[in-house]
């Protein structure tokens, strides 16, 4: 089984993460390749069960601690755990499936290739504390010229989704 690339795009809450993910997602897969994701979800609060009132929900609640539902077009995979699993071993399980690209949002403190964004100088610290920076996307422009790694404004984002996903599948 041949590796994935893995690409994260990490910054601070309310940063953009989910936007910028969603358009590299689907920049790839309206070129006809296969994106997987993942998203942490760091806040406190637990996760709503995806199935409530459905019998993967009960099947969950009777206490299986990973309930998998397949359809025809579609398998949905509910799993309980105690501590958070390192990406290192999702991303072992989302190899299983072949994607062409496994895109993460957040785990900032992981070793895969990453953009960073940053939305104010208050952010500008995480360049010095994260590890294996590909790229840095800046939502104040006048902020691009400051760091040195390549970086892309917000504003040119779009534009330069056809260089960036090449970087996103090149790794590091």
């Amino acid at each position: 089984m041949a590796e994935t690339p893995v690409f994260q795009i990490v910054g601070y809450k309310n940063s953009g993460k989910t936007s910028l993910l969603s358009d590299l997602i689907a920049y790839g897969t309206d070129r006809g390749e296969k994106v997987a994701a993942i998203k942490h979800h760091g806040h406190e609060e637990p996760l709503k069960v995806m199935h409530l009132d459905t019998d993967s929900y009960r099947l969950h609640e009777s206490g299986a601690f990973m309930t998998g539902v397949d359809s025809p077009r579609r398998f949905q995979l509910e799993l309980s755990h105690e501590d958070d699993f390192p990406l290192t071993q999702l991303v072992n399980i989302y190899q299983h499936f072949s994607p062409d690209l496994i895109a993460v949002e957040g785990y900032k403190q992981e070793d895969f290739p990453k953009a960073v964004i940053i939305k104010r100088e208050e952010d500008l610290p995480l360049l010095e504390q994260l590890s294996n920076i590909q790229l840095v996307i800046c939502w104040d422009e006048r902020m691009v010229d400051q760091v040195s790694f390549p970086a892309v404004s917000l504003r040119e984002w779009r534009k330069r989704l056809p260089e960036v996903y090449r970087l996103a599948k090149e790794g590091a």
